[in-house]
């Protein structure tokens, strides 16, 4: 009896064991890497062959190429410069504790609450001028120094930040046209965020400090932000990035700008929310163009044409290598006369047809 009860309970604890600590990871190693250009950085963006690095209190942000080597450098006197972002053309920053920065104290039921106003500046990066600026509200447990703005990215035409705050792992979705709060996300914890593949991912703070080593993508769900899946790393960064083909992260322990790779081959879920699929031509009926839609998950090569009821080729649309996304092209049926006609699409192992008719 004493035995069962054992075993009950150690079935009982198991099972309540979050997920993420017995799941299987996928492993990112490092394939290239370069010197931070200072002791103090800690966010990383790249765009148009660029890095730029923030340092922290230096108040700088750094402009290098894809070697590493220095482009220039902006100086902000009095910033305390964390996560990067480019949105809309130019590059976004969280401000930690500004110079111009307050604090509001307000009470409430049995204690007071400390709100710390941050600010995200946007910068022109040809000029290296501060063009706005969007000032915003965290909340720590009694102290200032309990509460950290980390990390920015950009998703879905909003921009979320990374607060850990004494009450707690926060995430404050914010609309950059009105410059509002939208929504308070709780239950993740994340520092630096990156758009990869139009999902969200970041940098999971395990230590408590804005540093981390894993990266796990996000799921907007019931006002949270739900982590999917975990890619284990070989250090504690701060912030990531992705160049289109290969994440790369800020290894804020060794002071180094890493170049990250799959180590695995059977990743479960992909980094983005594509399927294959080919969509019905619209319109339909048509005279005499059309446009037809599809998607494919992965880098492959399509083909997709146009066949008679005679089974006979009248239109090659797409006969190319592409990368994963959506895609719509035009079929134009100006010399073909009335009737059905069928458009297939292949692309590896995937194969559909789909109807469609002109009518003069």
């Amino acid at each position: 009896m004493f035995l069962k009860k054992i075993i009950l309970l150690a079935f009982i604890i198991y099972n309540s064991i979050p997920s993420f600590l017995y799941s299987q990871k996928d492993t990112l190693i490092t394939i290239q890497e370069f010197n931070s250009p200072s002791s103090l950085a800690w966010g990383i963006e790249y765009d148009s062959n660029k890095f730029f690095v923030s340092a922290d209190s230096l108040g700088n942000i750094y402009e290098l190429d894809t070697y590493g080597e220095l482009i220039k450098t902006f100086h902000f006197p009095n910033r305390r410069l964390k996560g990067l972002t480019f949105f809309e053309n130019h590059l976004w920053v969280v401000n930690d504790l500004a110079v111009d920065d307050t604090l509001i104290y307000q009470p409430s039921e049995n204690d007071y609450i400390t709100y710390n106003i941050y600010s995200i500046l946007k910068i022109n990066v040809l000029n290296g001028m501060i063009s706005d600026s969007i000032r915003f509200i965290s909340r720590s447990a009694n102290s200032p120094t309990t509460n950290y703005i980390w990390g920015i990215g950009s998703y879905n035409s909003k921009l979320y930040v990374s607060s850990n705050s004494g009450w707690g792992p926060c995430t404050y979705e914010i609309d950059p046209i009105t410059k509002t709060v939208t929504s308070d996300l709780c239950c993740a914890h994340p520092t630096g965020f990156e758009n990869i593949n139009e999902s969200l991912f970041c940098i999971r703070d395990n230590s408590s400090t804005g540093i981390g080593n894993d990266i796990c993508s996000l799921d907007l769900a019931d006002g949270n932000l739900e982590e999917k899946k975990w890619y284990s790393i070989d250090c504690y960064a701060s912030d990531l990035t992705f160049d289109g083909k290969n994440i790369w992260i800020y290894d804020y322990s060794n002071k180094k700008i890493k170049k990250l790779s799959l180590i695995t081959t059977n990743l479960k879920i992909p980094l983005n929310n594509y399927i294959f699929n080919l969509g019905q031509n619209y319109p339909n009926p048509f005279n005499p163009t059309t446009q037809i839609s599809y998607q494919i998950p992965k880098n492959s090569f399509v083909n997709l044409v146009v066949y008679n009821t005679l089974g006979q080729v009248v239109s090659t649309l797409v006969s190319e290598h592409q990368t994963s996304g959506k895609y719509s092209v035009q079929f134009n049926a100006n010399n073909l006369p009335s009737g059905v006609y069928f458009y297939k699409i292949e692309s590896g192992t995937f194969t559909k047809v789909n109807k469609m008719l002109l009518l003069r």
